[in-house]
């Protein structure tokens, strides 16, 4: 069964990233199912099992699935001028 859910992003605390929270929802789906009788508590391994990433899919896929947090300076490298030059008498 696939469900899909459009939730907003400033509706976290922290920022998630889709997987988390699929994985997230998957879990409290599965508690509340058992609790409710309406799945067998041995089921609950096999709905709460964190999703496969997609086969086929790129680093860059990856990448942009990640949260946008930081200041873009953070992540900047810092200026390097090499060697102070020595000059010799």
């Amino acid at each position: 069964m696939r469900i899909v859910v459009e939730i907003r992003e400033d509706a976290f605390r922290t920022p998630k990233t889709p997987q988390q929270v699929a994985d997230e929802m998957r879990q409290a789906a599965a508690v509340f199912w058992v609790a409710r009788g309406d799945v067998a508590p041995e089921a609950v391994n096999d709905i709460a099992a964190p999703s496969q990433p997609e086969i086929g899919e790129t680093l860059k896929d990856l990448l942009l699935r990640m949260p946008d947090v930081g200041e873009d300076s953070d992540f900047e490298r810092p200026v390097d001028y090499g060697r102070p030059t020595v000059e010799f008498d």
